[in-house]
């Protein structure tokens, strides 16, 4: 039924019987004649019954138009269009309607999780970060007996927290034979394990290198105190070289610190560090390797999760590595070792910590086949580390 109704209406007044008397004949007796009424116009002829019996439109809200007029007839939508059909607007306003709620509610849906995950990454960003295996390694006594020199100590660092590290000294087998006897390396590793996943590579590179080597680990990891973060890797960083210096110094050598991937960076804002405290003087450091050293950790994070609001999330950016490590002394040897393959930290953040260091003796060491963690296994690894040590010596 359209919205359109027909009501049978009369275009003018109601019909009246005709009158067979005129006003004049009414007046009053013995009244002049000139206060009789006029003659009256005929009273014209009623519309046509078509013009009757035309549609009106009831519930408009306006006024009707007059029941004498005619114009064309127009079909209105809801008229053109059976309830139920594709073009009903009712059912197209409802599809519409439908359709707006289900997209609105899609993206409340989605915005909804897009928060949940940023508030998840913020929570546990440090777990994404740093994969420290927190537990006290075995005792030294249990280790192979070539390990049986091992040397376990401990250092407190500036906020008094105690962590752990060992010292591996100078092979005595065929000491004459040694090629570095007064080198003395202080190696920090990488964001994963501790210090006893170390001894393998530390134990190669004294017997092949013939010095000394330290490994430290940071807080939280292999029995250290503390949780991991940032500044706290720094002040750990400090309190190792500070350690391995005076060690050093007792000895006669020369401290080379070996930095491991994300031990670059606390490695050298360390080193930049006490050199500030000492106001420019020395520091006890006489040469710097980065293995698969990084620039910063935002621009690899900001890259691996760019969906995410890294620059506005991240706690531990790390982004002043490259500052450190220009404000070094610049008579200081350092080498960067590379390989173009690291699938964690992108070659291009190894030459771009090269080329941030302020030191006249730098040399970038690339590694075609080489990832992340198998650097020492390439061709050319020890050859590069006994060059390098031979420079430092010379100085």
């Amino acid at each position: 039924r359209s919205s359109t109704h027909r009501a049978r209406v009369t275009s003018g007044p109601t019909p009246r019987r005709p009158q067979t008397r005129s006003r004049a004949s009414r007046r009053t007796p013995g009244a002049p004649a000139a206060l009789a009424d006029p003659p009256r116009a005929p009273r014209p002829a009623g519309p046509p019954a078509e013009a009757r019996l035309a549609p009106v439109r009831i519930g408009g809200g306006g006024t009707p138009e007059p029941a004498g007029s005619v114009r064309p007839r127009t079909m209105t939508a809801s008229a053109a269009a059976a309830p139920g059909s594709p073009a009903d607007p009712s059912m197209l306003g409802r599809l519409g309607g439908l359709l707006v709620g289900l997209t609105s509610g899609v993206a409340k849906a989605a915005a909804i999780g897009y928060v949940g995950v940023c508030a998840l990454a913020f929570a546990f960003q440090r777990k994404l970060q740093y994969f420290p295996t927190t537990e006290h390694p075995p005792a030294v006594a249990t280790l192979p007996a070539a390990y049986g020199d091992i040397e376990e100590f401990t250092v407190r660092t500036e906020d008094g927290v105690t962590i752990r590290g060992y010292h591996l000294p100078v092979p005595t087998m065929n000491i004459a034979h040694t090629k570095h006897p007064k080198i003395h390396l202080l190696q920090l590793h990488g964001n994963a394990g501790s210090r006893y996943h170390r001894i393998p590579w530390a134990h190669y590179t004294r017997v092949r290198l013939g010095c000394a080597v330290t490994l430290l680990d940071y807080r939280g990891y292999g029995g250290s105190e503390g949780k991991v973060t940032e500044s706290g890797m720094i002040l750990d960083g400090k309190a190792g070289i500070q350690w391995a210096a005076t060690r050093a110094n007792e000895t006669g050598s020369k401290l080379v610190l070996h930095l491991e991937s994300i031990g670059s960076a606390a490695g050298i804002c360390a080193a930049a560090a006490l050199r500030r405290d000492a106001r420019g003087g020395d520091i006890g450091v006489a040469g710097i390797v980065a293995e698969g050293g990084l620039s910063s950790c935002i621009e690899i994070a900001e890259k691996v999760f760019s969906f995410l609001p890294v620059r506005l999330m991240m706690k531990d950016k790390w982004d002043g590595v490259c500052g450190a490590a220009a404000s070094l002394d610049p008579a200081m040897p350092f080498m960067s070792m590379h390989g173009t393959r690291d699938e964690i930290v992108p070659f291009w953040c190894g030459e771009k910590l090269f080329e941030s260091s302020s030191s006249t003796r730098k040399v970038l060491k690339e590694f075609k086949r080489g990832g992340h963690n198998n650097l020492a296994d390439q061709t050319g690894y020890v050859e590069a580390l006994d060059e390098f040590y031979a420079t430092v010596e010379s100085l």
